[in-house]
């Protein structure tokens, strides 16, 4: 999708025709072309912006920045043991920096990393609101918002310059700022760096007869950028600058239209599994009650059949066996398990251990085979003889694979 990118120039003023407010704009292409550029105020953006267009409904298309005069760029040492300690820290780390309360300040930071610098920049909350404000009045919400001295490139003992009319950006590895041209020389040599960078521009033979004095000039070019915001279109991407929309002021993305068409189907589906839910824990629930009362009556029962009676653990069986009935297991007997188990183990197979439950007339297992194989096969020659084998655990080790498996007892099926 095409971008947009504006350049503010000045502090938005609310007017009662709109704002005051002085701007440059450039609309680029995806293949990077630009399809239109210009210079303009208020009333020139409201002209050109089309909000209905699809493309500029989305923030991500939207890149602003904003003079670096009204931004405090630097970068701190936060005492921290966690990043949400450091998050929470900052505010009261940069306060000595600022010469107004805190609280009215927009403080946003770069990646919070332990044991690392901080990125963070200020500015003030008024100012910044101000400009969001014009900017929602032409239907426009950014997804971007940048210092413009930030988007400079970044090297360790490097000041990364940018020539604008009488103003320079420029940019360190600890602080971004711009200041006058007339001042050029003093700013840099206040700076702790080896090497000037300039990215955009070019110095005259005063300035780079001053700054070549003690350090190390190099100018480079950028390709089809004759313009500051043309400059800015090339490098936002890859510049190691601080998103000024944090927080509150966090871009939010449109809602999807496909999304709020669904949306009362999915409300009323998850309605509908409320009430199932609902259903089948009442039906659970009551069914667990008649189950215990059930119980309880059996058990009372047998206490009035058998008053003499001291422990009651089972009536159903504890009448049985005192009918002289046989007691179902609801399984086969110990010998009729462990004789085909046997019959089908095989040289690479050996039974670790083994314990027996009479009443479910289950037998547990643990099995030493030599491959995955050699188990389904023992498996299937049990399932042959009539008799269910399910394998409850199986581990490669490196003596073979060694399985727990459960034979016999009701559902005893893999």
């Amino acid at each position: 999708m095409p971008k947009l990118f504006i350049r503010l120039l000045s502090p938005a003023v609310a007017t009662d025709e709109g704002y005051s407010v002085a701007s440059a704009w450039m609309i680029q292409e995806d293949d990077g072309r630009t399809r239109a550029r210009g210079e303009t105020d208020f009333r020139g953006l409201s002209d050109l912006i089309d909000p209905d267009s699809d493309w500029i409904r989305t923030p991500g298309n939207i890149v602003v920045t904003v003079p670096a005069e009204n931004v405090l760029s630097l970068s701190v040492e936060v005492p921290a043991r966690s990043i949400g300690q450091a998050r929470r820290a900052l505010p009261f780390v940069v306060e000595e920096f600022v010469t107004t309360d805190i609280d009215t300040m927009h403080l946003a930071s770069g990646e919070l990393r332990r044991g690392a610098p901080a990125r963070v920049n200020l500015l003030d909350r008024a100012l910044l609101e101000d400009w969001l404000a014009c900017l929602a009045a032409l239907k426009i919400r950014p997804g971007y918002l940048f210092s413009d001295a930030e988007l400079l490139p970044v090297a360790e003992r490097q000041a990364s310059l940018l020539l604008d009319g009488d103003r320079v950006l420029v940019r360190t590895p600890d602080q971004a700022a711009a200041v006058d041209r007339e001042n050029l020389a003093l700013a840099v040599s206040a700076l702790t760096v080896d090497r000037v960078l300039v990215v955009f521009g070019t110095l005259t033979d005063i300035e780079l007869g001053q700054l070549a004095q003690e350090l190390e000039v190099e100018s480079v070019e950028t390709p089809g950028a004759h313009t500051v915001l043309e400059y800015v279109a090339a490098h936002w991407r890859t510049a190691e600058a601080v998103n000024l929309l944090q927080g509150e002021y966090r871009a939010r993305q449109p809602s999807n239209p496909m999304w709020q068409r669904w949306r009362s189907v999915a409300a009323l589906a998850a309605v509908w599994i409320g009430v199932a839910l609902v259903a089948m824990t009442a039906e659970a629930l009551y069914a667990g009650y008649q189950a215990d009362r059930l119980e309880a009556e059996s058990e009372q029962l047998y206490r009035d059949i058998f008053p003499g009676e001291r422990r009651v653990t089972n009536p159903r069986r504890q009448l049985q066996a005192k009918l002289g009935e046989r007691v179902d297991t609801g399984g086969a007997g110990l010998l009729e398990l462990l004789g085909p188990l046997a019959s089908n183990l095989g040289s690479g197979t050996r039974i670790s251990s083994f314990s027996y439950d009479e009443d479910r007339g289950q037998l547990s297992v643990d099995l030493l085979t030599n491959g995955y194989d050699t188990l389904d096969r023992v498996k299937e020659g049990l399932a042959g003889a009539g008799v269910p084998l399910k394998i409850i655990t199986a581990e490669q080790q490196e003596s073979g694979v060694r399985a727990r498996v459960r034979l016999g007892g009701a559902g005893a099926g893999a």
